[in-house]
C-alpha cells in the first residue's frame, strides 16, 4: 500500500450526480461497488494493479457493472452517488436502500 496514494484518492472521493455518469454508464466505465468495500480500498487496488484481488470482487459481485435495471430505474431516480475516478473508471457506492 502507499501511504501517499491513498491520501490522494481520499482527497478525490466525490459526489455524482447521475446526469454525470450518465454518459459515462453507456460506455461501461462505471463500476458499482458494494458496500462492503471502500471506494478507496477498491480504487487504490485499480491503481495498484493488483489484478487477482480486483477479480476475486468481480467474482463475488462485490464490484461490477451496473445492470440495465439498474440504469433505467436511475434515468428515474437521478440519484446523488459517492464516487471516485480512477482512470479509466469511475467507482460508484450505491447504498441498499438505494435502487
Amino acid at each position: 500500500m502507499t501511504p501517499t496514494l491513498r491520501a490522494h484518492l481520499e482527497d478525490l472521493l466525490d459526489t455524482a450526480q447521475w446526469e454525470w455518469l450518465e454518459a459515462h454508464v453507456l460506455r461501461g466505465r462505471v463500476l458499482v461497488v458494494t458496500e462492503s468495500l471502500s471506494l478507496v480500498d477498491v480504487g487504490l487496488a485499480l491503481a495498484e494493479d493488483r489484478t487477482a484481488e480486483v477479480q476475486q470482487w468481480i467474482d463475488d459481485a462485490w464490484l461490477y457493472q451496473p445492470t440495465a435495471d439498474q440504469i433505467a430505474q436511475w434515468r428515474v431516480t437521478k440519484p446523488q452517488v459517492p464516487c471516485l475516478i480512477v482512470q479509466p473508471f469511475i467507482l460508484i457506492h450505491i447504498h441498499s436502500s438505494a435502487p
